[in-house]
């Protein structure tokens, strides 16, 4: 048996909050918790069907924004790991690295 998920265990304490609250018996059957709501069984379950597609709905756009961002992101990475490549490339053709080294020894730079 798998264990409990955190969205599970968050409904299932909820649940317990609102059964309690609301005098429905532990174990209640879902006639039982409709009757109590004063709905059919089958608006019962339709509404839990409802707001799971919604979620699956909400889940699934929030994993496709995050995917793009991510792409975004890796792409800004690269591009700016490129142009770190290039800096340092350049600064060593040009002597850079020499001219700092002189500074540290010297303490100043001559112009």
């Amino acid at each position: 048996m798998r264990k409990l998920n955190t969205e599970e265990v968050k409904v299932l304490i909820k649940a317990s909050q609102i059964t309690r609250e609301h005098g429905i018996t532990k174990g209640a059957s879902v006639k039982e918790i409709c009757d109590k709501a004063g709905i059919s069984r089958k608006t019962g379950y339709k509404w839990v069907n409802e707001s799971d597609t919604s979620e699956n709905k909400d889940n699934i756009q929030n994993s496709v924004s995050l995917q793009v961002d991510h792409q975004k992101l890796v792409k800004k990475y690269n591009d700016l790991r490129v142009e770190n490549e290039g800096i340092h490339l350049a600064m060593e053709i040009h002597g850079f690295d020499e001219f700092i080294q002189k500074k540290r020894v010297t303490g100043k730079i001559k112009k």
